[in-house]
């Protein structure tokens, strides 16, 4: 279930500090399913603008992106902001706009949209708040998705065990967050129906990806859990540990993963 992560002790500012080129190369594009259900669920029809709130280097714009007219990005990090600027370039999606803001400071100078989207970042945000801000940015009938997926530490395979026990030896027993620990608060849904937002539902949409070693630890040197500052003068032992670690436990040097992507869906009327 989506649930809310934040700090105890740290900064919102050291979440991910040097994450963004692993961020860009090594976090999956969301499946074309996910982004279908989404479409079909909104009705989509390539008309309208799109608020990616938190976008980092653009997994969910990227996604989107053929669903909208014109679509605003914005992320308090400047370097993901690089990275999600060289990501649309490539793709000549000149109708999206990046902005570094977070996204408590949405206003009326955005303009109105037709949808805003947070994948894995809301739980980042002081969320009531935020969700207002959002709920007064959409267009009547306008709608709000919430999307994250389920990821290695909530993994059930054997190698995901691996993965997260070896964090722990090298982290301590509790889930990093930058320079602080993760914690757990309300429910998203909860949250939202504390708001002015209706219509909120929750659907599931399963993936399947094949990861190689550097894969893995690629994607982890993106998280706020594992990234190289948080491992700071660990970070190459903890990679040589892993790599071992992980090494029977490959299908052919690669290994398989089953993500149930959560989808929290609301709307403005």
């Amino acid at each position: 279930m989506f649930s809310r992560g934040f700090q105890k002790g740290g900064t919102e500012h050291d979440l991910f500090l040097d994450t963004a080129s692993y961020y860009a190369r090594y976090r999956p594009e969301y499946p074309p399913s996910l982004i279908e259900a989404i479409a079909k669920e909104h009705r989509l029809d390539g008309t309208g603008r799109l608020l990616d709130c938190g976008c980092g280097t653009g997994q969910v714009f990227l996604g989107l992106a053929p669903h909208f007219e014109e679509i605003i990005a914005i992320d308090p990090d400047s370097e993901m902001l690089a990275q999600a600027r060289k990501l649309a370039d490539a793709r000549h999606l000149h109708h999206v706009q990046l902005r570094n803001i977070p996204a408590e400071q949405i206003g009326p100078e955005l303009g109105e949209f037709r949808l805003a989207a947070f994948g894995a970042s809301f739980h980042w945000t002081d969320r009531k708040r935020v969700a207002e801000l959002v709920y007064g940015r959409l267009q009547t009938g306008g709608g709000l998705v919430l999307i994250a997926g389920g990821g290695i530490w909530n993994g059930v395979q054997e190698w995901e065990k691996t993965v997260v026990a070896t964090i722990k030896k090298w982290l301590g027993p509790e889930r990093r967050a930058g320079g602080g620990i993760f914690d757990q608060g309300e429910l998203h849904q909860e949250v939202l129906e504390k708001t002015r937002f209706d219509s909120i539902r929750t659907f599931d949409v399963v993936a399947e990806y094949d990861w190689t070693m550097d894969d893995i630890l690629g994607y982890l040197y993106s998280t706020s859990f594992s990234s190289k500052r948080v491992l700071g003068e660990r970070a190459e032992a903890f990679e040589q540990d892993l790599r071992r670690a992980l090494a029977p436990l490959s299908e052919g040097g690669t290994f398989r993963e089953r993500i149930e992507f959560t989808v929290i869906s609301a709307r403005k009327t």
